[in-house]
């Protein structure tokens, strides 16, 4: 079982709503930009370009966090791999570690040249086993 990896991703003013928050719409822009470049340190070297879609997406607010934590970092985990679709856990954490956001998606790997959804090839598929861990203990194991 492999360790989650941690992205930092920097908080820009205008994710900050009128609370002195960062609101919980750049929170979800937050985790698809860590997301996105946790995929790519994973699954990029195999296919520059992967391509995906998100299918669903769960969170759990669980903190505020403010502009003045400069960074969020995001830990992403692979839950469970399908034929075509990969369930990760995901966190936002400041850099005290106060947990933000607890998140669970399920990833599609996606054909842009077809618009639509492909199975995974046994190297991608490799590739993200190594990545699988357990962010928390409640977010679960998969059923």
């Amino acid at each position: 079982m492999g360790t989650s990896q941690v992205i930092g991703i920097p908080l820009r003013w205008n994710d900050v709503d009128a609370y002195r928050h960062v609101s919980h719409v750049a929170l979800v822009a937050i985790l698809d930009d860590g997301r996105g470049r946790w995929l790519d340190s994973v699954v990029g070297s195999l296919l520059p370009g992967w391509g995906y879609v998100v299918a669903r997406l769960e969170l759990d607010f669980r903190a505020p966090a403010s502009l003045g934590e400069r960074v969020l970092f995001g830990s992403f985990a692979v839950e469970h791999i399908g034929s075509s679709s990969i369930r990760l856990q995901e966190r936002l954490t400041t850099d005290s570690g106060t947990v933000v956001v607890e998140a669970v998606s399920v990833i599609v790997a996606w054909d842009q040249d077809e618009a639509v959804g492909r199975p995974l090839t046994g190297a991608e598929k490799a590739a993200l086993a190594e990545q699988s861990a357990s962010l928390s203990p409640w977010l679960g194991s998969a059923p």
